[in-house]
């Protein structure tokens, strides 16, 4: 997996504010976290990309294959959230444009639809 190593100022100041959204959100918003998380599907890939968000967490354990967390039973609550929404996916993406998630939404419309039905 080819992760991207330098960022233009733009780019680490959209990753800069997912950071504080992330934690703003998952702290101070639960019923939209709730919300969002019921329309998230698919699972996690394991690539790491999301513990490379403006640094790579120490927590990451690199060297193993595929990478993982050294402390998943205990992990923060930002981290065991993400994504919460397609915003994260957007900013896993300046990281590893070439790998794609295992978390993908459906688009609010059509959760509503098949709610409904």
């Amino acid at each position: 997996m080819a992760l991207r190593t330098s960022f233009s100022a733009r780019e680490r100041l959209v990753l800069g504010w997912g950071k504080e959204r992330r934690f703003y959100l998952a702290h101070f918003r639960p019923g939209y976290v709730r919300r969002s998380l019921a329309r998230r599907v698919g699972e996690c890939n394991r690539t790491g990309a999301c513990c490379r968000l403006m640094f790579t967490c120490p927590l990451l354990d690199i060297r193993s294959n595929p990478v993982r967390c050294t402390i998943q039973e205990v992990k923060p609550k930002v981290c065991r959230l993400f994504p919460i929404d397609e915003r994260d996916l957007e900013d896993r993406d300046i990281i590893a444009p070439d790998t794609p998630c295992g978390f993908s939404f459906i688009p609010p419309e059509e959760f509503q639809a098949r709610r409904a039905e």
